[in-house]
């Protein structure tokens, strides 16, 4: 019985050996896979190079405000009211409102188109569409650059409230002149011309007539566009910073151009500015420029320093006639 004991105790204790050995064994290390990169939506976003912008001269920046006779379409217009007529666009919301009977005088616009249906001449079907067509007979005048229009054309101005108005992408926009041989032309926003027989089968693209007055028998040359179809307006708005900051940009320049024009001769202020309506090279100077931007021509936008301080002015007596509006018909 004793060496049967012993027996039993060294059968356990190499039991327990062989165990501590086996816990002791390292087991073998997997081949490692190499490191894969990570697809470049993984990783850390990469920081953009950054280039400074193209140098602008004054030039340049006039001539993005410059409007031609063979490049006058415009998508965003610009047109300065009275706070009270903002007042009542956030009642009403209708943007367009006037016609030719409405207010107390008839516009040189209406006038014309009168004239032109009398006369039963070239252009009086389109004439006779937007004196009477009921999606064309409201209006609203306007001006791409704020800075062109502010002092008005008069003794008076328009308002010191502005009001932005963008057309849509399909609208076109017609050239009058009723002293030309072909009084209308239109195009799309391309540029594109349209057959006036597409307008008269669709009046209702038709968004806005840019009218062109450079007759001897105006007392002053002027331009504008009105603004005829409220089917082709995508939004109009009042006291944005859309608004406030196309302001600041006109007031910069403004300011830029006051030392340049303080050195120009007597000959140069007096320069009229129709002439240069009807195209604008970029190579043009700096007065041609500026007079391409104008839809005067007359003293009260001349080139020279107390203009420009008026115009400023002008400009800085601006009134969002309250908070930000933004009405998409």
């Amino acid at each position: 019985m004793g060496l049967d004991r012993a027996e039993g105790h060294v059968s356990r204790m190499l039991r327990a050996l062989a165990l501590a050995l086996a816990a002791c064994t390292v087991a073998p290390t997997r081949p490692v896979a190499p490191a894969r990169a990570l697809p470049r939506s993984a990783r850390a976003p990469e920081q953009p190079t950054r280039v400074p912008p193209p140098a602008s001269t004054l030039e340049d920046r006039l001539h993005a405000l410059a409007i031609g006779d063979d490049d006058f379409y415009r998508s965003v217009l610009y047109t300065w009211t009275s706070p009270t007529n903002v007042a009542e666009l956030r009642t009403t919301r209708r943007l367009l409102v006037a016609t030719a009977s409405s207010g107390q005088f008839t516009s040189p616009f209406n006038r014309a188109l009168a004239k032109l249906v009398a006369a039963s001449g070239r252009g009086a079907t389109i004439a006779r569409m937007l004196a009477t067509h009921p999606a064309l007979i409201r209006r609203r005048y306007a001006w791409p650059a704020p800075f062109a229009t502010v002092m008005g054309v008069g003794p008076r101005t328009y308002g010191n409230a502005l009001i932005r108005i963008e057309l849509r992408p399909q609208a076109w926009i017609g050239r009058f002149d009723p002293e030309a041989a072909v009084p209308f032309t239109f195009v799309d926003a391309h540029g594109a011309p349209v057959e006036a027989a597409a307008v008269l089968a669709e009046p209702e693209r038709l968004a806005a007539i840019f009218h062109v007055r450079t007759d001897r028998g105006q007392a002053v040359r002027f331009r504008e566009y009105v603004v005829c179809s409220s089917a082709m307006v995508a939004a109009w708005s009042v006291a944005t910073l859309e608004i406030r900051a196309e302001l600041d940009r006109e007031l910069a320049l403004l300011r830029e151009l006051r030392a340049p024009f303080t050195a120009l001769s007597a000959a140069e202020i007096a320069r009229p500015a129709s002439p240069a309506w009807r195209h604008v090279p970029t190579t043009a100077d700096l007065v041609t420029q500026w007079h391409a931007a104008l839809a005067f021509d007359n003293g009260r936008y001349h080139p020279q320093p107390r203009q420009l301080d008026a115009i400023l002015a002008a400009l800085t007596a601006y009134d969002p006639a309250g908070p930000p509006l933004v009405v998409a018909p």
